[in-house]
């Protein structure tokens, strides 16, 4: 078949290349404009665009899917849309051009987790599993009728990068698969049940920052979902620290405080080379960090931070 892709994410880029590589043809390539990143501020390519370019394969970058777009397209011999993290949301204008064939790649288990971010999602949520749906586009945003879907395992260190790599080695020759059945015998679809559907939203600066309040799940799961792009934080000695892995402090019988006070949430209890850092949380629990990021340096283990900072037991992370 012929297509169109729609993407604009690191995410969508095994996707396009999986794509390119199957009897199918890309027709072109709609990718978001290239953006600045980092520290400095630089404009960077964004990683469709850029593979598209490595591929010969045509593309179009755009702020938003207007008028003027869609006459474009509606110019283009095409069979199908693929739309795998587009960041856009696809008009009925644009659907209609290509009735009951407009196909979109949600990393979940639909109708969990719909909207944009299922996959830190299930992370925070604590998920034992997760998957990759194959469904029919519809004016609704993630409410169309499944293809098909897949489901597997999450380990309890896997966090957003291991997902992801998951997400796309089972989801990559899924969509394949499906574009396949579609374009030789048509592939029926299944309704999702609206009634067990949950929601995503947007995440927000604020939302990276750890709640030393919360329980010591809560701020794992927190620190497996966000690392290890862009990382939750919390505040040092006035600087931003970024936690990348951390994991449940089972015996915290050991380290209780011996000061004869009750400690608050965020007091370091212990800081050395064996044990690592060891941080009260709520419900008097403690987590143990492993790996940290100061600003403007590499990630270190915790025991090199403690060294590297002279950490003490007594000090706050707010």
């Amino acid at each position: 078949m012929k297509l169109l892709f729609f993407g604009s994410s690191e995410f969508s880029v095994p996707f396009l290349e999986e794509i390119y590589n199957s009897s199918h043809r890309i027709i072109k390539v709609v990718a978001a404009p290239d953006k600045k990143q980092g520290r400095g501020k630089k404009i960077l390519p964004n990683p469709v665009k850029k593979r598209s370019m490595e591929l010969g394969v045509d593309f179009t970058e755009t702020e938003k899917i207007d008028d003027e777009l869609i006459k474009s397209i509606s110019k283009t011999v095409f069979d199908c849309i693929v739309v795998v993290s587009s960041g856009f949301i696809l008009p009925k204008k644009l659907l209609d051009l290509a009735p009951d064939m407009c196909i979109n790649v949600h990393p979940s288990l639909l109708p969990k987790y719909r909207g944009p971010s299922p996959i830190i999602s299930t992370l925070l949520s604590g998920d034992d599993k997760a998957g990759v749906s194959i469904m029919k586009m519809t004016e609704e945003v993630d409410a169309g009728d499944i293809y098909i879907q897949a489901e597997f395992g999450i380990g309890s260190d896997d966090n957003r990068d291991v997902l992801e790599n998951k997400l796309e080695t089972v989801g990559c020759p899924l969509l394949v698969a499906a574009l396949d059945l579609i374009e030789v015998t048509g592939l029926a679809t299944i309704p999702q049940c609206d009634k067990d559907a949950t929601f995503t939203s947007m995440i927000r600066k604020e939302d990276l920052k750890i709640n030393w309040k919360s329980s010591a799940a809560e701020i794992v799961n927190k620190v497996r979902a966000f690392s290890s792009k862009p990382g939750c934080y919390c505040l040092w000695r006035k600087n931003r620290i970024k936690i990348l892995k951390a994991s449940v402090f089972e015996d915290s019988s050991r380290h209780k405080s011996n000061s004869g006070r009750e400690e608050k949430c965020g007091t370091i209890l212990s800081a050395d080379k064996k044990t690592g850092i060891l941080v009260k949380c709520g419900n008097d629990e403690i987590v143990k960090i492993e790996m940290l990021k100061a600003p403007g340096k590499n990630v270190i283990s915790a025991a090199d931070f403690v060294n590297g900072y002279c950490v003490k037991a007594g000090e706050i992370f707010g």
